[in-house]
């Protein structure tokens, strides 16, 4: 019977394992067509998610605010202050690791950018968003504001129902297909040829930034396990389907589901699981805060120019976490908006900004892993400081803070 549940316990896991695998095992008896169809159909049901999760993210942050009652406001601007304390942490991090690391790497220029050619769609499916996850996430939170100013108890209860409705979708819907909707995103990467393209011709940049990324990560869960080495370990293996998933979809936002489900089992709290997670998704990435700002100081390394000193960087660092307030929840959506910064504060031209992109875009499945797997861990650490300040968001999660988190991995 133990074996058993040890096996229900993996599943998902080792599934998502077995699934970014099957491209290099099918690959010589694999059809194109049939690559190409597992692709296209990765993209529908990304097009159906990404069309519905501004109303999963606005009734996950209604229900939550509306359990807070005076509490709410409160809520939403510690929010802010912690994500914006944790990005900047690791941005400087990202100085100080790479400061010391990147004057020993040479690095080979190469600016042929991947064309992204390697699979053909076989048919187009597109549900263009009625509002975006951040106005979503405004919304929420001035819904959620005025459903406690109001004080109208069927106002609360259909906050409630909302909630409950998109957690039945992710759980009963999303989460039995997410296999294949990760199929057609490896098939992709693999015809791509990124990973192999990464190693090759950035191979020490890249095992610098995973590197430093997945110590800076590991920090993080131990420092919110309390430094108990058990509830570490439980704490990561309940996040790494929510890695895995984000290495594969390079999408922070198609990984919100899984991070969800994985955040619940970690803070026992599944209200302000829904809250802090669809809240923090797209603005809370610590991975590419460490690695972007490694890049971008091995880019100028390449181009022989100075590397900025501290006071010169704390400017750039300053409007760098900033920006991640408003980046796109687009896959490489953190250069599109940094893009503009490096050029004007640490004096990048046209061909190191076209390097770096080219570089990021690579690197940007490992980035995205990080970030989501950050996310889980920024989640405990801001649940257990609202569960001190008695914005726990009701009681229908875990009260006791001793207690240990719901493990879904051995």
């Amino acid at each position: 019977m133990k074996i058993i549940e040890h096996l229900a316990n993996i599943k998902l896991p080792a599934t998502l394992l077995v699934v970014l695998l099957i491209p290099f095992l099918t690959d010589p008896w694999m059809s194109y067509d049939v690559k190409s169809f597992f692709f296209t159909l990765s993209l529908t049901i990304k097009s159906l998610l990404v069309f519905v999760l501004p109303f999963i993210v606005f009734s996950f942050v209604v229900s939550c605010l509306a359990r807070m009652g005076k509490n709410a406001l409160l809520f939403a601007l510690l929010l802010i202050m912690m994500v914006f304390a944790s990005n900047i942490t690791a941005i400087f991090t990202g100085y100080t690791i790479g400061s010391i690391m990147v004057p020993l790497i040479s690095m080979p220029i190469t600016l042929d950018a991947l064309d992204g050619s390697g699979l053909a769609t076989m048919w187009v499916f597109e549900l263009p968003p009625l509002f975006t996850n951040m106005n979503a996430l405004i919304v929420g939170f001035i819904a959620g504001l005025l459903v406690n100013l109001l004080d109208m108890q069927p106002l609360r209860a259909l906050s409630f129902r909302a909630g409950d409705v998109s957690s039945g979708f992710l759980k009963h819907f999303f989460i039995p297909i997410l296999p294949f909707f990760i199929l057609g995103f490896a098939y992709k990467l693999h015809a791509d040829g990124i990973l192999s393209q990464a190693i090759s011709a950035y191979g020490r940049i890249l095992l610098l930034v995973i590197v430093s990324q997945l110590a800076y990560l590991f920090i993080y869960f131990f420092v919110a396990a309390k430094c108990s080495f058990r509830a570490f370990i439980t704490y990561v293996g309940n996040v790494f389907p929510a890695w895995l998933t984000g290495l594969s979809t390079v999408s922070s936002a198609a990984t919100m589901p899984v991070l969800i489900d994985s955040t619940e089992r970690n803070i026992g709290n599944p209200i302000m699981a829904r809250t802090i997670v669809p809240a923090t998704v797209n603005i809370h990435t610590i991975g590419s805060a460490i690695g972007l700002t490694i890049l971008a100081l091995v880019t100028l390394n390449t181009f022989n120019m100075p590397m900025p000193d501290l006071a010169g960087f704390a400017i750039f660092g300053f409007y760098y976490a900033l920006a991640k307030f408003s980046v796109a929840a687009v896959p490489g959506g953190v250069i599109l908006v940094v893009g503009p910064i490096l050029q004007s504060l640490m004096g990048f031209s046209d061909e190191m900004l076209g390097l770096i992109t080219a570089v990021y875009m690579i690197f940007d499945p490992f980035g995205t892993a990080m970030n989501v797997s950050g996310n889980g861990a920024f989640a405990i650490i801001f649940s257990r400081l609202c569960q001190r300040l008695g914005l726990n968001g009701g009681d229908d999660g875990n009260e006791d803070d001793k207690q240990e988190p719901e493990s879904s991995v051995a």
